[in-house]
């Protein structure tokens, strides 16, 4: 039940929306992204202020996402 919840509340994180509060931990797939520090079996952003972060997948990163290791991050301007 936990991932159940924990998968659902990743996916509601990767709305453009949700990309903008507090980023949420991932499942750790190889080595985490930039701005991410291994937690247990996942990546956990190591300040508030880190970018979206999502599994990359096969593919390309959607627009707007740079590549970091086996994930996406999302690029927005810096916060003032």
């Amino acid at each position: 039940m936990r991932l159940l919840l924990f998968l659902l509340f990743s996916l509601l994180a990767t709305t453009p929306a949700a990309a903008q509060a507090r980023p949420l931990p991932q499942p750790k797939v190889g080595s985490c992204p930039s701005g991410y520090a291994q937690s247990g079996g996942y990546c956990a952003p190591m300040r508030r202020d880190a970018p979206a972060a999502i599994p990359k997948g096969s593919g390309q990163c959607p627009s707007g996402w740079a590549q970091s290791g086996a994930y996406c991050l999302e690029m927005r301007p810096p916060r003032r």
